[in-house]
C-alpha cells in the first residue's frame, strides 16, 4: 500500500504517535484493514500486491483478524440522501434512577435508531436516529420519549454534515 493510501487511512493518522507495541495489530494488519475499509470488495491478491506480501499472507491475516473479533464483517457504504430524504436526529435522553438499561433495551431495537450510547453528564443516553420525515420523527418522539423511565429528552436535527461517518451514510 502506498504512503498516499496510508495517509488517507484514519487509523494511520490516529495511531501515528502511539507505541505500535500497544496495538493488537502490526503494520501489515493495519494496511490490510485500511485497504478493506477503503474497499471491502478488494481482492486478497490486490491487497497483497499493494502492500508487498503474498496473497496467502493476506488471507491468513484476514482470517486471524476475524477470529480475534477485530474485523467483524464486511459492508457496503450507502449514501442515504441519494436513497431517501432522511432526517437525522441526535436525541439526548435523561432517565429515572435504575432505568437506563430498561430504556436502552427498548430503544436499541427500534428500526430508526442507528446508534445508542450510555453517556456521562447531564443526560444518560444519546441516540442517533434516521427518519423519513419530520412527521415520522415527531411520531417517534411522541411514542418513544414518553415511555416509562424517560424523564426528559432534547432533540437536535442535523442540518448539514461537515464531517460524517461513512458507515452511517448521512
Amino acid at each position: 500500500m502506498s504512503e498516499k493510501t496510508n495517509a488517507r487511512c484514519d487509523l494511520f493518522v490516529r495511531w501515528a504517535d502511539m507505541d505500535p507495541t500497544l496495538l493488537p495489530v502490526d503494520e501489515v494488519d493495519l494496511k490490510i484493514i485500511c485497504a478493506l475499509r477503503q474497499d471491502a470488495r478488494i481482492t486478497n491478491a490486490e491487497i497483497a500486491k499493494s502492500i508487498g506480501v503474498s496473497e496467502a499472507t493476506v488471507r491468513r491475516r484476514i482470517k486471524d483478524l476475524r477470529r480475534k473479533g477485530i474485523i467483524t464483517g464486511f459492508s457496503a457504504l450507502i449514501n442515504c440522501p441519494a436513497l431517501e430524504n432522511s432526517v437525522k436526529a441526535f436525541i439526548h435522553i435523561k432517565v429515572g434512577p435504575h432505568s437506563v438499561d430498561k430504556v436502552a433495551e427498548k430503544l436499541k431495537d427500534h428500526p430508526r435508531v442507528i446508534t445508542l450510547y450510555r453517556i456521562l453528564g447531564e443526560y444518560d443516553l444519546i441516540c442517533e436516529a434516521l427518519f423519513m420525515s419530520m412527521k415520522e420523527m415527531q411520531d417517534f418522539m411522541d411514542r418513544q420519549m414518553r415511555s416509562e423511565g424517560i424523564e426528559s429528552s432534547v432533540t437536535y436535527v442535523a442540518a448539514k454534515a461537515y464531517k460524517s461517518c461513512p458507515w452511517i451514510g448521512v
